[in-house]
């Protein structure tokens, strides 16, 4: 089984175990992931200052096209974005296993990581998707000042990549940010904003999850109509979405 399977592997196993709340499992299998990605990167090192010597040994010899040839192998194997963005969402996805499990520190030092990564890389959704999760753990933490911080980079990020999905998921953390602060009224614009916005991204999954947690907040004001509009809302995703799994 080669590394880049093997990553591959690890990572979807990952995923799959997160989605089963199998958290301990999740977990290892994410570390495991990245510990390839770490013989990987090791080797692609390697190869590309291998390709590089033999650019430089062709370009002495005056065969100039080869020398080109070999140097663009080197840089293609240092650059390698794809596999440094799973890198970075890897991260990102650790922190969630390990948030769920109520390792908060660890979790924030995970998604820290994953934003350095996905920030070098230049990656507007990744970089959105990780300040998203930091902000909302934060906000978690009590920590509401650098909570606004966060969301307002991911909404920052989530804008300049054009996605529904991830916008929505933005604007999901400031609302949260804004009632947790007692402005109702500023929270439930964002809400109405981010809902619409995942209404159209076909994420089902995603928004069924914004409107059940948008219905919880409802039912804390005593909103009790309202929370049960949101409730319905999330129900018909949940079908449209396994609907979509069948298909």
């Amino acid at each position: 089984m080669t590394l880049f399977f093997s990553l591959e592997v690890y990572s979807n196993l990952a995923n799959d175990y997160f989605r089963l709340a199998d958290l301990e499992n999740a977990v290892s299998c994410y570390h495991k992931a990245l510990h390839t990605f770490d013989e990987i990167h090791r080797d692609t090192q390697s190869f590309a200052q291998r390709y590089m010597e033999i650019s430089q040994n062709y370009k002495k010899a005056g065969k100039l096209n080869m020398a080109s040839n070999y140097a663009l192998r080197s840089l293609a194997l240092y650059e390698m974005r794809d596999e440094q963005r799973l890198v970075g969402m890897t991260h990102q996805r650790l922190g969630k296993a390990l948030e769920r499990r109520d390792d908060l520190d660890t979790a924030e030092q995970e998604y820290r990581q994953a934003i350095a990564i996905e920030h070098e890389l230049n990656d507007a959704i990744s970089s959105a998707t990780c300040h998203t999760s930091l902000a909302e753990l934060l906000l978690k933490r009590g920590k509401t000042t650098e909570a606004e911080q966060e969301a307002q980079k991911a909404l920052e990020f989530a804008r300049q990549s054009g996605d529904a999905q991830t916008q929505g998921q933005a604007l999901i953390a400031l609302a949260q940010l804004r009632h947790q602060t007692g402005d109702y009224a500023a929270a439930d614009q964002l809400f109405e904003e981010a809902l619409a916005l995942l209404d159209t991204s076909h994420a089902h999954e995603v928004a069924a999850t914004a409107y059940s947690r948008y219905a919880n907040l409802l039912e804390e004001r005593n909103e009790v109509q309202r929370s049960l509009n949101a409730i319905k809302k999330a129900y018909d995703h949940q079908r449209q979405g396994k609907r979509g799994d069948i298909e």
